[in-house]
């Protein structure tokens, strides 16, 4: 694999993220960028380029180095082995709050804008679910409506990243939580009541600062 095919598809990734974020970059500064990474992050394959933005994306819609980095460390000890040796033990301090599996994170992330969307109002749920309406196809389910879901959860998502940097490490499920560690949107979610004291609180910001 050529560092100028790495590049192209970090290109389509960075591409595809903003677009989605409703957001713009440059070709010239998107293949700069997909560039910088091919040198430092050392992709292996087209696989592991999608994987990490794929990931990433569950704690950002525009991905940093940084949560590509873990992404990407975190893909390869799910699925990599050694010469006839098991895949490498997940071993992230955060493992009790925040799943190996992928799937699993994107569960809690939308499991978490779900919570929101019910602990902000009863109107507010309801969109909720008319802009998650799904379908079978195959044998699985996909959004009816792809665009009118990314445009849901685009807001949901940034009131997450707020949210969960004032107030998570606060809740009392996280207690042990690295006091330094990252946090991300695939960690467990507060419950429909936590999200309304949260909401509360940080109306009570709001009207401390006038």
């Amino acid at each position: 694999m050529t560092n100028e095919e790495l590049a192209a598809a970090i290109v389509s990734e960075l591409t595809l993220a903003y677009m989605q974020a409703g957001s713009h970059i440059s070709a010239d500064n998107a293949l700069l960028v997909a560039k910088t990474y091919c040198e430092e992050m050392d992709f292996r394959d087209l696989t592991e380029v999608h994987e990490a933005f794929s990931r990433a994306k569950t704690a950002s819609d525009i991905p940093t180095k940084r949560t590509l980095s873990e992404a990407l460390k975190n893909y390869r000890a799910e699925n990599y082995t050694q010469t006839g040796a098991p895949a490498l033990e997940y071993k992230d301090p955060r493992a009790a709050w925040l799943p190996a599996d992928y799937k699993r994170r994107c569960l809690n992330m939308m499991t978490a804008i779900r919570n929101l969307s019910s602990a902000i109002s009863d109107a507010e749920y309801s969109e909720y679910c008319k802009a998650h309406v799904r379908h079978k196809v195959g044998d699985r389910y996909e959004y009816v409506n792809v665009q009118k879901a990314l445009e849901f959860d685009r807001p949901k998502k940034a009131m997450l990243q707020e949210l969960y940097c004032k107030y998570w490490r606060n809740l009392p499920m996280a207690q042990g939580f690295p006091a330094n560690a990252m946090l991300n949107h695939g960690l467990t979610p507060p419950t429909v009541p936590e999200f309304r004291e949260m909401l509360r609180m940080e109306a009570e910001r709001a009207a401390a600062e006038f």
